[in-house]
């Protein structure tokens, strides 16, 4: 699609995501209001970045001259702003935040009423009406309202689901869930809290997850890292040792699951979890990358558990959306449970090696006849290959899948290589 990538549309404010882009999507929201005449109440969130109230007050002040309230939950997490939404019955919310890019990017994700993300099909329709000149309505002024106290309930929820009181760190990136952690996690360690609108994601979160390795380490125990927009989740053991989305996916089934259950995840879904599942006869399904097009699969098939290894985990019973914190909560309760440590839960699991690079793109990717058939080449010999240009940012992402770590980097820097020249 034109704007919309992996999840919702998202830039470099100023740059991509510049006051024309942001005018194309409040023409495009009013529109999509009127076509499907829906209540005329948005409900919007946003991450902790210093440009959220500029995205916004360029948006609200279409959307309150045309006869559509705005109801404010203020800086808090996409799962939290998904959960009001679907207790509350709003027709439609908008979460500002580009997850765990770093500050300078925003980006922009609608929910519908069920707390899932806008499908393709509603998309690619937004996508059209951005495109279409600006239509005329008749003026009819709507109020803005603060609905902070909202997330009280979904914090409600949380501390509900709580079943554990063990020390453990919690990392929230500086970002969207940080007030919800310190709320929630009373008797933990809860750290890269205190958010400035700047630091988001900086040497924090699951994405930059060495300081939370150091702390696991030193402290001797086991930690959790969301990302900017709290739907993301990886964990650290008590001895530094990463426990991927994969990984967060096999301990679960093993409590969410029985044999002939579905179990999706995506094209970079490790074999190991594959072959894991196997054995217990639950199907892996394998979706295209993005946690959107895991949910809408696992709707098709009526599955209870999906996710992907970047650590989105889509836990059916308890949320249409990822949720780092609430996934958290679960894991934990199972610890807590079993009384098991992390290599005790993996017990059965064995990973492949997954190499991954990440090549700039100056202009568009395509495959061509020779790159498809050195692929074809490296996979009859046994190797996972997947190649696919980024949904949220200009690089070609690579992925070599091999049981051999040496061949899977060799393999991949000859991919590099090729793909330079």
């Amino acid at each position: 699609m034109k704007y919309f990538g992996t999840d919702g549309i998202r830039g470099i404010v100023d740059k991509a995501l510049n006051k024309k882009l942001i005018k194309k999507i409040s023409n495009a929201i009013l529109m999509f209001y009127k076509k499907h005449k829906l209540n005329n109440v948005l409900l919007v969130g946003n991450d902790s970045r210093i440009s959220s109230d500029y995205i916004l007050s360029n948006i609200e002040a279409s959307l309150l001259n045309h006869g559509i309230q705005v109801d404010n939950v203020g800086v808090c997490s996409s799962p939290c702003l998904a959960y009001i939404c679907k207790k509350y019955k709003y027709p439609l919310a908008m979460m500002i935040s580009a997850s765990h890019n770093s500050w300078e990017y925003n980006g922009i994700k609608f929910f519908n009423s069920k707390g899932e993300k806008l499908s393709e099909k509603y998309e690619e329709e937004f996508e059209n009406f951005m495109d279409s000149p600006a239509r005329r309505y008749k003026v009819k002024y709507a109020i803005r309202k603060n609905v902070e106290n909202f997330k009280s309930d979904y914090i409600s929820m949380l501390k509900r689901l709580k079943r554990f009181d063990f020390p453990c760190i919690i990392d929230c990136a500086c970002g969207g869930a940080s007030e919800i952690a310190k709320s929630v996690f009373k008797r933990q360690f809860v750290i890269n809290s205190n958010f400035n609108g700047y630091n988001i994601n900086e040497n924090a979160g699951c994405t930059n997850i060495d300081l939370l390795r150091f702390m696991c380490i030193k402290n001797h125990l086991c930690g959790f890292a969301i990302d900017g927009d709290g739907d993301r989740l990886n964990i650290v053991d008590e001895k530094g040792n990463i426990i991927s989305g994969d990984k967060i996916l096999f301990i679960l089934s093993k409590f969410f699951q029985t044999a002939n259950d579905v179990l999706v995840g995506t094209k970079y879904t490790n074999l190991g979890l594959e072959y894991s599942l196997n054995k217990r006869r639950i199907k892996l399904l394998r979706s295209d990358v993005g946690d959107k097009k895991v949910y809408h699969m696992m709707k098709q098939y009526s599955s209870s558990l999906g996710g992907e290894n970047s650590g989105h985990i889509i836990i059916k019973h308890h949320t249409n959306t990822g949720d780092g914190i609430l996934t958290a909560i679960i894991i934990c309760n199972i610890k807590e449970i079993t009384n098991l440590s992390f290599d005790e839960l993996l017990r059965g699991y064995q990973e492949y090696h997954q190499e991954f690079l990440n090549l700039k793109l100056n202009t568009n990717f395509s495959f061509n006849d020779d790159l498809k058939c050195l692929i074809k080449k490296y996979e009859n010999e046994g190797a996972r290959i997947v190649i696919r240009p980024s949904g949220t940012e200009p690089v070609l992402r690579i992925m070599v899948e091999n049981k051999d770590e040496k061949i899977a980097k060799n393999i991949i820097n000859h991919l590099k290589n090729f793909i330079k020249t």
